[in-house]
């Protein structure tokens, strides 16, 4: 069932059985292929090379969506957080598998980075209610909204984002700097 599983680990420069980048360790047993490790190692880079330092994270790919509750991708906090991403056969340059990567590491980044006065600041920015309330739709809730600011943000091209309002581009990089206090890498 599952391919690639990986381990944020923090700074590492070496790995006894593993291939290791600088921040990123993979854990190689179970993975499904080479597209599965590259995809991984593009959407950490993304991160890196904006300045977003992401938590301690479990990252598992799966071939059906069990695991994401019957979606495409699914973070769980925890110590440490838990991305995984189902049912794509996954090819590193198709979009939809970029996008929702980068998607799921956001809320992860979120989810230790930003406070409640950014919170408070990014929902009214973006003229929502609520951070996180399953009573309201999920297009209503902020962190999806940042979830999806932060994926057109970190992107390496164009996205054109339909699962939220307010995507012309000038507001989502008023609201990526909001959240990260840089620009978007785009």
């Amino acid at each position: 069932m599952s391919g690639l599983s990986a381990l944020w680990l923090g700074p590492v420069t070496t790995a006894v059985g593993a291939q290791s980048t600088r921040d990123i360790t993979f854990d190689q047993a179970g993975f499904r292929n080479e597209a599965d490790v590259a995809l991984a190692r593009w959407a950490f880079d993304r991160f890196d090379q904006a300045g977003l330092e992401l938590p301690p994270l479990s990252l598992s790919f799966h071939d059906d969506r069990a695991a994401c509750e019957g979606n495409f991708g699914y973070y769980r906090s925890g110590a440490p957080a838990s991305v995984d991403l189902c049912g794509f056969n996954w090819d590193r340059f198709l979009i939809t598998p970029k996008k929702t990567l980068l998607h799921e590491l956001a809320h992860a980044w979120a989810y230790q980075a930003l406070d409640s006065e950014t919170r408070n600041r990014f929902l009214d920015l973006r003229g929502l209610d609520t951070w996180q309330d399953n009573s309201v739709s999920w297009k209503e809730h902020g962190t999806e909204h940042a979830a999806e600011v932060i994926a057109w943000g970190l992107m390496d091209e164009e996205l054109f984002l339909t699962s939220i309002s307010g995507t012309e581009s000038p507001q989502l990089a008023e609201a990526f700097v909001l959240l990260t206090g840089r620009e978007p890498l785009r």
